[in-house]
């Protein structure tokens, strides 16, 4: 943990929810890179985006699930 308490890997989640609730898409595009780098995989990362079409909209999440798409295959391609 850091001095905030926090792991990492809840971190860049947290950077993932808020950029999706703030419609913040090339945030979006770095904290879901840094959110599969301490182990969320691409399923949870896009789980969690599904989970919030009941707070923040369709629209948004949609547009969240549309870039998490477009990382998820630059990701997969740099490997």
């Amino acid at each position: 943990m850091d001095a905030a308490g926090a792991r990492p890997q809840d971190q860049a989640l947290i950077c993932v929810v808020s950029d999706t609730a703030q419609a913040r898409w090339p945030e979006l595009a770095i904290h879901l890179r840094n959110g599969a780098q301490p182990g969320w995989t691409e399923d949870e990362l896009s789980e969690a985006l599904m989970h919030l079409c009941g707070y923040i909209g369709l629209p948004s999440v949609r547009e969240a699930l549309l870039t998490a798409k477009e990382v998820f295959h630059e990701m997969r391609n740099e490997k």
